[in-house]
């Protein structure tokens, strides 16, 4: 009997050594040579070498071969993230077997302990893929799912998010190859144009259905959309990644909207405009102009093809006027601009305005006052893009805009409408992403940044606060990092049935996305104490060989 309880007490320390041992290869190992480079190389050879010295010589070969197993399963496991179920299960089980008698054979490693060891990895893997174990440290992972994308024409998600009933929902795309007869179809109705039927051709096999991402039971579900939640939808929060010089055309079929992209621009007209850098920027405006004029008539019809009209949220740019102001304060505007920003308070923290970009440039639009307050104009050599996050910088204080220019910075607006340069970005390779507020008594900065050590382009999801000077300028102090590199789209959303809330993220290249809430769970700390407690647990407690050797 206390042999039988022995066995299971092994095989439950095979079991959390294979587990914990990934744990920290992602948390703390891999961290420290992704952020510091050689002095990172060092740091985990030396974490390495004390947990070796804390493993007696005749047992340090077999469990130095078992973590290196349980490794290999779960970083061979990982790459089979967006495979199909089949090859998963099939692969799987061939690269766990082969491994696993390598094992046995190189470091004589228990069977049954060792299997059940690499087999955990891979369930645990079914649940939250190994390179998304990077986001526990900070976050607790509600959702990792996946949409069908095809990386060459949609490398990223686009998140529309709109109102529903007890929170928000996100539509989006979904990979859709229409039937011989659908294309049939749309061949024959491809007359509008000398290049119709080369694009129908071209995109037959790059479709997409658009879809909804609804909170069913506190999880997000692809369902399809009602017309009455499409009519919500603002159609130019779905062609972001690619506006304007790709169309969106969209068409309804069978109660359903699909999506399919062509070129805006005919090949002699991108010439054109590329040989012309003095009127890039006005043929830019008209190029975004003509773009969101014809992609709203075509969402709008698809609208009325469904029984539903636009009751689109916020503010949206059609054809050089400001839409959506509502009832009592105009319902559009006459406004030069490409599209809307965002609103917020930017000249004061009571005042309902509208950032919005224009040609270079970038305007605070007050609802109340009906007129532009404030206007920033970019220059040649540090243009305006249209890659803009707004967010206040310090609790309770005015929205500050963050630019992601290359390098990025942050702009603050005075009550006279005077722009200020705050902060500029170290490195021209940063990003904002968004700014969350509600978790901790600062706003945090969203970032995706690179390591200040290592000579290297590659981002990491990362948060900041600002910290202001006398001057009215400041730095941004690091609050946590997540080893996880792509993340694009970080959207805060709230969810029925989430008190707080959550962030929705893609993973970008892969149609993978996430839903993740911020967590104040110690993990990183709590995984670092672990480790330390095991190295000198086996520097005070040695098993003696004979003990081990008869336990087998």
């Amino acid at each position: 009997m206390a042999k039988s309880w022995k066995t299971v007490g092994l095989w439950i320390w095979y079991v959390f050594w294979a587990l914990f041992a990934n744990a920290v290869y992602v948390w703390i190992l891999r961290p420290l040579v992704d952020d510091l480079a050689l002095y990172g190389v060092l740091a985990a050879i030396a974490i390495i070498l004390l947990w070796m010295t804390s493993l007696k010589r005749p047992i340090r070969r077999r469990w130095l071969i078992y973590t290196l197993f349980v490794l290999m399963v779960a970083e061979g496991y990982s790459t089979l993230a967006f495979a199909s179920k089949v090859k998963q299960g099939l692969v799987a089980i061939a690269m766990l077997l082969l491994l696993w008698l390598l094992a046995i054979l190189v470091g004589r490693v228990r069977p049954a302990a060792s299997l059940l060891g690499g087999l955990s990895v891979v369930i645990a893997q079914v649940f939250l893929p190994l390179n998304d174990w990077a986001f526990l440290t900070h976050f607790r992972v509600l959702q990792d799912a996946q949409v069908n994308l095809r990386v060459q024409n949609s490398p990223e998600a686009p998140f529309a998010v709109i109102p529903v009933t007890g929170g928000q929902a996100i539509i989006t795309i979904d990979s859709h190859i229409p039937t011989r007869q659908e294309l049939e179809q749309r061949a024959i109705s491809a007359t509008d144009s000398p290049d119709a039927l080369y694009n129908v051709l071209q995109t037959a096999q790059g479709e997409y259905e658009i879809v909804e991402l609804k909170s069913v039971g506190g999880r997000l579900k692809k369902v399809i959309p009602t017309p009455q939640d499409l009519a919500r939808v603002n159609p130019l929060d779905l062609v972001r990644a690619f506006f304007p010089y790709e169309l969106a055309n969209w068409y309804v079929d069978n109660g359903r909207v699909y999506e399919y992209l062509t070129p805006f621009l005919t090949d002699q007209q991108a010439v054109e405009a590329a040989l012309d850098p003095a009127a890039y920027p006005a043929s830019f405006q008209a190029i975004a102009n003509q773009a969101s004029a014809k992609e709203i008539a075509n969402w709008d019809d698809c609208l009325a093809e469904l029984g539903v009209k636009p009751d689109r949220a916020g503010v949206y740019i059609s054809n050089d006027r400001l839409m959506g102001l509502g009832a009592g304060r105009g319902s559009a505007v006459t406004m030069q601009a490409e599209s809307v920003v965002g609103e917020g308070h930017f000249t004061s923290t009571r005042d309902d305005q509208i950032l919005l970009v224009g040609d270079n440039s970038l305007h605070v639009y007050d609802v109340n006052l009906g007129k532009v307050v404030a206007s920033y104009q970019g220059s040649a050599d540090n243009p305006v893009p249209n890659d803009i996050r707004i967010g206040p910088l310090v609790p309770g204080g005015r929205d500050a805009v963050f630019v992601n220019a290359s390098p990025a910075y942050i702009l603050t607006v005075s009550p006279q409408g005077t722009w200020k340069r705050v902060y500029t970005a170290p490195s021209q390779s940063f990003r904002f992403e968004t700014v969350l507020t509600g978790v901790r008594p600062y706003p945090e900065i969203l970032t995706n940044d690179p390591s200040y050590i290592r000579n290297s382009p590659v981002r990491y999801f990362s948060a900041y606060r600002f910290v202001p000077n006398a001057d009215g300028t400041g730095q941004l102090v690091r609050i946590w990092r997540v080893f996880r590199t792509n993340v694009v789209n970080v959207t805060p959303l709230h969810l029925a049935g989430e008190p707080n809330e959550v962030l929705a993220l893609d993973i970008y290249g892969t149609g993978d996305y996430l839903i993740i809430s911020p967590s104040n769970v110690p993990v990183l700390p709590a995984a670092c104490a672990v480790l330390a407690a095991i190295i000198v647990g086996g520097w005070l407690y040695r098993p003696r060989r004979e003990g081990e050797e008869g336990s087998r």
